[in-house]
């Protein structure tokens, strides 16, 4: 139905998206530039992001996995580059620091036990969080 693609968009390796149908938003996890980018579920072609999530402060490093959690209003992200899991409000925007992390190891350290996690996600029956390494 819809393609966005082209130098606008700023999309640089994504791989990973999540919808949120009542905010009517896409979020990308942006591998190749360290960010989580926001678009309109009504966009299409070569369109800048509505906001980005991205710099130092927010610790995201390679993101391969991302997850809405409508309940909560937040936004998780898994980054194989530095063995974290981080958590942002859905209205997270630019250089913010995370609500909480999740660390397979010491900040700056070797993982212990996440080691590459390619994706996250929540099982609400369970209330377990999901992450494969």
């Amino acid at each position: 139905l819809r393609v966005i693609k082209g130098p606008r968009t700023q999309l640089n390796w994504p791989s990973h998206v999540a919808i949120h149908e009542a905010r009517g938003e896409i979020f990308v996890a942006n591998d190749s530039d360290d960010s989580v980018l926001v678009f309109r579920v009504t966009d299409s072609g070569d369109v800048a992001p509505t906001r980005a999530i991205k710099g130092p402060r927010t610790a995201i490093k390679n993101p391969t996995g991302i997850s809405v959690d409508a309940a909560n209003g937040e936004l998780w992200v898994a980054s194989m580059g530095n063995y974290a899991i981080t958590v942002f409000p859905l209205t997270a925007s630019g250089d913010v620091a995370p609500l909480r992390t999740i660390r397979g190891g010491p900040a700056g350290g070797e993982a212990q036990m996440i080691g590459n996690p390619g994706a996250v996600g929540y099982d609400r029956k369970r209330q377990e969080i999901l992450v494969p390494n």
